[in-house]
């Protein structure tokens, strides 16, 4: 497994969730077990040992509440508390269905400390056999940083549909799992879920590294995965993919009709070399996007993301009379970019696609001083204005009140609302027998315009689909000096 200085841990753990983030100390992948029941989590004592120093150190941008990591013994914790975690000998495999508590600030505009609305009682009158679900992306490496909350999210969403009786009154365990941004471990990762857990389907999966490997294996064993970080065509090309927002190419001509909408009609691009992703994007941008936005292209360059200075690329983009400057790249080397361009006194305003900066990179002054313009297929985090997005802030507050939203987040949270859509359509077969794959897909074709309360423009799919078709109606997210805002709301843009 790669190690990074971008990579910190941060655990929080009750009925059975192992949630890593951040950057820095890192425990092994998934060494956490336990069942859809109350009861003490099991975490190796290495994993312990690196917790504990990430926590002693402050793991760089975040923080770990020492209780976090307390001793064994401690059965599970109050909701809203901070967890604590029962050592074992034993390695594990990684579930995210309990309570979870992860460190982070607070996101202006949330009330942090307000208390949630009591959650629903279900309406089950018995527990059916629990469902298994898999979930496996790129929660380490430079991806990490950015892709980490998707995988507390998950486990805060599996926490509070059980206390809502469940998928059709059946308990969910979520099992999670790092690829390493390695394809092939992608793959070798969704068959394992698929061979020793028995998951009928895989939810909110951030894989733009390994979306090749992961796809592959889906496709192979035609089991459904849905939702993820979107960021690559992938998602709209495969029956057994189904994106829980709209498409990649509908995001990159939303942020350059973003950008063109506050009078920045010049483009320039730089794209990195590492995600095939970044050349598939700047190809659609040049030939279909940039005119759908109503903009000129006027200069583009690869890049990578290990590159530390990009002051010949701000040249002469500068020189090419760029006034948006499109980034292809994770929040660091956006960073990056920002500095060579300020030394330069070349301030044009920043554009990219949502979901690819970590609300800690976005800290960062100088970045902000530019401006960075953004296009998500899901609501702005920052919102609150639909029930949907009000329920997600609820749970978050509920189950992991230090976890800060942000795009990760409500990503993966929409991805689990979309699998609760699907299995509403079918609830009835579900209330009688066991939750397969076959009904997971029959469900989803159930699926008819739905926007899952005002989470993402309204979905459609179809039954025995050969890939899903994008709403073509994208969000709008804006950062500036005074932090991220949804200049429209959660009002979706279509393009």
């Amino acid at each position: 497994m790669p190690t990074s200085p971008f990579l910190r841990s941060v655990v929080a753990v009750a009925l059975g969730a192992l949630l890593l983030s951040g950057c820095g100390t890192r425990a092994d992948d998934a060494e956490i077990q336990a069942g859809v029941g109350a009861g003490p989590v099991t975490l190796d004592q290495k994993s312990i040992d690196a917790l504990r120093a990430a926590a002693a150190s402050g793991g760089g941008a975040a923080t770990t509440s020492k209780s976090a990591v307390a001793a064994a013994g401690t059965g599970v914790a109050a909701t809203g508390a901070p967890p604590a975690i029962a050592q074992s000998s034993s390695d594990a495999t990684a579930t995210t269905t309990g309570t979870a508590q992860v460190a982070g600030a607070s996101v202006p505009g949330t009330k942090r400390g307000a208390t949630p609305t009591a959650v629903a009682p279900a309406t089950c009158t018995q527990s059916l056999a629990p469902i298994a679900l898999g979930q496996v992306g790129t929660f380490s490496g430079l991806a990490g940083a950015v892709s980490a909350a998707a995988r507390t999210t998950a486990a805060v969403w599996a926490q509070d549909v059980n206390a809502r009786g469940g998928l059709a009154c059946h308990p969910v365990t979520v099992w999670a799992r790092d690829d390493g941004g390695d394809p092939a471990k992608a793959a070798a990762l969704v068959r394992e879920l698929y061979a020793q857990q028995k998951i009928v389907a895989l939810i909110a999966s951030p894989i733009v590294f390994s979306v090749a490997g992961f796809r592959s294996a889906v496709e192979d064993l035609k089991i459904p995965a849905i939702g993820g970080e979107l960021l690559a065509p992938d998602w709209n090309e495969s029956p057994y993919l189904f994106a829980q927002g709209a498409g990649f190419f509908d995001t990159i001509v939303g942020f350059l009709k973003q950008g063109v909408e506050l009078g920045k009609k010049r483009i320039a691009t730089l794209y990195c070399v590492e995600v095939s992703a970044c050349s598939e994007g700047i190809a659609y941008g040049r030939s279909v996007g940039v005119k759908k936005a109503g903009g000129e292209l006027v200069y583009d360059s690869a890049i990578s993301l290990t590159q530390t200075d990009f002051t010949a690329q701000c040249q002469n983009a500068k020189n090419a009379g760029a006034d948006q400057l499109v980034l292809g790249m994770d929040g660091s080397a956006m960073t990056r970019v920002a500095r060579s361009c300020a030394a330069l006194g070349y301030r044009p305003l920043l554009t990219g696609l949502g979901g690819t900066i970590s609300l800690a990179q976005s800290t960062d002054p100088n970045l902000r001083s530019f401006g960075l313009a953004v296009a998500s297929g899901v609501a702005p985090w920052t919102e609150t204005d639909t029930p949907g997005l009000r329920a997600y802030r609820e749970a978050l507050t509920r189950y992991a009140p230090s976890q800060q939203p942000d795009g990760a987040s409500i990503q993966a949270w929409t991805s689990g609302k979309l699998l609760e859509a699907a299995i509403d359509g079918v609830a009835a077969k579900a209330r009688s027998g066991a939750v397969t794959s076959a009904l997971v897909l029959e469900g989803l074709g159930t699926v008819k315009k739905n926007d899952l309360g005002g989470l993402v423009a309204p979905i459609t799919f179809t039954p025995n689909q050969k890939n899903y078709v994008s709403s073509g109606c994208v969000f709008y997210e804006l950062l500036t000096p005074q932090g991220w805002t949804g200049p429209r709301g959660s009002h979706k843009v279509c393009v």
